[in-house]
This record gives structure tokens, C-alpha cells and sequence, in this order.
């Protein structure tokens, strides 16, 4: 194969320069790809030396694979996590849109039902409760004592959990 007999450019340029990360399988590869490229672009007419053209090129890249693995923007790569090694952990940690969007909804049916069972004043505290509305708020617009308003939100909540255990 073409390659192999310029493999000596290789081993000269490895025996120079250090890639993090980069294995005796990944020098070959890279040279191999840039091997492919030189192939394709040498023109005959314009250049003498396929050598020299093949170790600039290979060279060149060389000084893009460290420049890469040395810059700041890069540290994101090198701090990625194998989701595939922790898929116990990115499951417990990453939500899911789906089970949002079914919490939500599963919310707002049991606010519904709930809503059915409470009486007069228990519904308007809950709904006052719903808006963000504080109990000395509610107790002061609905012209109800603190302990009615407090007893009535404490009815609700119970009844909205009676709710979400069925």
C-alpha cells in the first residue's frame, strides 16, 4: 500500500510532537485520513515532492490536534460524561419533558376534582391560595377570621390529598 511507504514521515512527526489523548491508533488514523486528502489534492504539474507535501499536510494538522486539545473552548469535551457509564444517575437527575407535561396535567385534574368537594369557603381560600394570595390577604378580602381562613386552606389541603391518593 501507497501509505506504508510513507510511514517513516509518520514516525518522524510522532517522535517530535505529543497529542493528549492520542494513542498509536489514533497517530495512524489521523495520518491515514490526511494521507486520503493529500492524495486527492496533489497536483503533479505544481508540486515536485509528494513527501514534502504529505509532511506539511500531516504536520499542519498535527498543530491543529494540539492547538484543539489545548484551548479553553474545548474544555467542555474533555469534562463530557459517558451517559451510557452513568445511566442510573442521568436518569435520576435529568428531567423529561413527557413527565412534566403528565405531572402537570395530572395536577390540574386533581385541582378539578377537588374542587367539587369543597364547600363555599374552602373553595374561595383555595383558589385565592392557587393565585398566590397569603392568608392574611384572603382573611382580610374575604372578611373572614385568620382561623377560619387557616382551618379552611388546611380542609382543602387535606381533600386535595384525598384526591391525589385515589
Amino acid at each position: 500500500m501507497l501509505f506504508e511507504r510513507y510511514r517513516p514521515v509518520l514516525f518522524k512527526i510522532q517522535s517530535k510532537y505529543f497529542i493528549p489523548d492520542h494513542d498509536l491508533d489514533d497517530w495512524n488514523q489521523e495520518a491515514l485520513l490526511v494521507f486520503c486528502r493529500v492524495v486527492q489534492r496533489y497536483e503533479i504539474a505544481r508540486m515536485k515532492s509528494f513527501g514534502a507535501f504529505y509532511r506539511r499536510a500531516l504536520l499542519f494538522r498535527v498543530y491543529d490536534l494540539i492547538r484543539q486539545s489545548q484551548t479553553q473552548k474545548r474544555l467542555e469535551d474533555r469534562l463530557a460524561v459517558s451517559l451510557e457509564a452513568n445511566r442510573v444517575f442521568i436518569c435520576d437527575t435529568v428531567g423529561d419533558a413527557r413527565w412534566v407535561l403528565r405531572e402537570s396535567l395530572e395536577v390540574k385534574d386533581a385541582v378539578r376534582q377537588v374542587g367539587e368537594r369543597l364547600s363555599g369557603i374552602e373553595r374561595g381560600v383555595f383558589n385565592d391560595l392557587l393565585q398566590g394570595q397569603s392568608l392574611q390577604g384572603i382573611s382580610q378580602a374575604r372578611a373572614l377570621s385568620l382561623a377560619q381562613v387557616t382551618s379552611a386552606a388546611h380542609r382543602s389541603q387535606i381533600k386535595l390529598r384525598e384526591v391525589f391518593a385515589e
